[in-house]
């Protein structure tokens, strides 16, 4: 025996709905500044002598921008060592990252992510780009100078000894403190930066917005957010507009 419910169909229901809405404004957004690639490139060029932490930087920062990594895929915390067996199920680890002698890409095995709720593994594919950017070139001489650290030990960390947590504080205090060096100002650095850098760059680049989508492992339209324009990409777009819809007939 069912009982229909009519309180979700009610009229008076919706019309409530629509007033908070209108009299409650979204919130707002998280904003920062975006890690484009040339932003990327200035950064990476002041960075300090290449030391152990700043050739994990090194590579983490190019890594993270060619993989459009969310800033929890590549950081974690002191607490969450207390995992220990369990660690790489949630991190990532030395055995996850793949460098194939020779070859001009490497693979990624990412753990956990949003688009993999149930942790099947996600393996992303990252080719060279044969600059002082490249992830790759990045990554050979951090596992060169890593091999005192076991392959289950976490693929970032702090102190070549100490092996402090690579959390997302640190990542975020170093770009700052590199950006403003470059002359790149405090600007809005986070998190955020390295994802959003990379869709934004990726528009103008001539990349599609499916091939974002799936460079980005986005499986919604959510990636459009993070595409932002300048000032004269905007002037131009503008401008594109009008005179297409000003063309008669």
């Amino acid at each position: 025996m069912g009982i229909e419910c009519l309180a979700f169909t009610d009229p008076r229901v919706e019309r409530t709905i629509q007033g908070i809405k209108r009299d409650h404004n979204e919130p707002e957004r998280r904003t920062c500044t975006p890690l484009t690639r040339p932003y990327l490139l200035r950064i990476l060029r002041y960075l300090p002598a290449p030391d152990y932490d700043n050739t994990m930087l090194y590579a983490a920062f190019t890594l993270a921008f060619a993989g459009f990594l969310r800033v929890g895929e590549f950081t974690y915390r002191e607490a969450d060592r207390e995992l220990g067996a369990s660690f790489p199920k949630w991190f990532q680890t030395k055995k996850h990252i793949g460098v194939p002698a020779g070859e001009s890409y490497m693979e990624l095995i990412l753990r956990a992510s949003k688009t993999d709720p149930f942790r099947k593994g996600i393996t992303l594919t990252i080719a060279a780009s044969g600059d002082i950017g490249c992830p790759v070139e990045a990554m050979r001489p951090l596992q060169a100078i890593d091999q005192h650290r076991p392959h289950s030990a976490p693929l970032f960390c702090v102190g070549r000894y100490q092996q402090h947590a690579f959390t997302r504080e640190h990542v975020v205090r170093s770009l700052q403190q590199i950006a403003i060096t470059a002359g790149l100002g405090e600007g809005i650095w986070n998190g955020d930066s390295f994802r959003r850098g990379a869709a934004t760059w990726a528009a103008p680049a001539g990349i599609s917005e499916g091939e974002i989508q799936i460079l980005g492992r986005w499986r919604s339209d959510a990636y459009k957010a993070y595409i932002e324009f300048s000032q004269a990409e905007q002037v131009s777009l503008s401008k594109r507009f009008q005179i297409r819809q000003s063309q008669p007939g």
